[in-house]
């Protein structure tokens, strides 16, 4: 989770959270740390409700 206030008010996607104004950016990465799935949200959005959509982006190739 990383907070990053914008400037001057900020835009749409930028709302109070828990420790101040801005944004929340959600990701899930591999083993090795590569991202598989990245998404921002304002910072009062729940990070529960995000799972399940990120969790349907990541396809699964076979080699």
């Amino acid at each position: 989770m990383a907070l990053f206030p914008p400037l001057n008010g900020g835009g749409e996607g930028v709302s109070y959270g828990y420790k101040g104004k801005g944004i929340l950016i959600h990701s899930i990465t591999d083993a090795n740390g590569m991202p598989l799935v990245a998404i921002t949200t304002p910072a009062n959005g729940d990070e529960r409700q995000q799972v399940l959509p990120m969790l349907a982006q990541i396809r699964l190739t076979l080699a």
